[in-house]
């Protein structure tokens, strides 16, 4: 080969290495320190503030694509899951006897981690609006525990917490 070729095909390599790392990059608008609060007690907080008490996140990663993932272990476990969405991710796992799982989602995207450890677990979760981004990761561990969430809003879109004994039954009621 000639000189001339090799520097074709060095630039050539060079600019398409250049493409590459400059297609890489993700550029995000949204300004990590704003100063949004909410009113709690009668005193401002911030939502990061007030998000942190909860484990909530800003905002689920969206995912293209939909996928339902179910393990039981045990005998009698019950899994329904009805889900109308651009993007959803469902894990549910059931360890145990007589756990029941019951999803109804009508959202933009939902990605939800259920994992009931235990017996006679129930979790009902219903969302039906339309251009929300949510997610649920909820752990039973124990017996008898149950969560219900019926809507979600800005503060409820976004769960995540480990449930026990000390607190056998959750229900949460979302309204705007």
């Amino acid at each position: 080969m000639n000189q001339k070729t090799n520097k074709v095909i060095c630039g050539l390599v060079f600019c398409f290495l250049v493409m590459q790392i400059s297609v890489g990059q993700t550029y995000s608008s949204e300004d990590p320190n704003t100063n949004e609060t909410v009113t709690l007690n009668g005193t401002n907080v911030s939502e990061g503030v007030f998000n942190s008490f909860f484990d909530t996140n800003s905002a689920p990663t969206t995912r293209p694509g939909s996928a339902v993932f179910l393990t039981q272990i045990g005998e009698d476990n019950n899994a329904r899951v009805q889900v109308v969405a651009q993007a959803s991710d469902i894990n549910i796992v059931q360890n145990g006897n007589d756990n029941d799982v019951n999803l109804k989602y009508q959202v933009k995207s939902v990605f939800t981690d259920l994992y009931q450890n235990g017996n006679n677990n129930y979790i009902t979760d219903y969302s039906i609006e339309t251009n929300q981004d949510i997610s649920l990761n909820l752990k039973q561990n124990g017996d008898n525990l149950n969560f219900e969430r019926f809507g979600t809003n800005e503060i409820s879109k976004n769960i995540k917490f480990t449930q026990t004994a000390a607190s056998p039954t959750i229900i949460i009621r979302s309204f705007k």
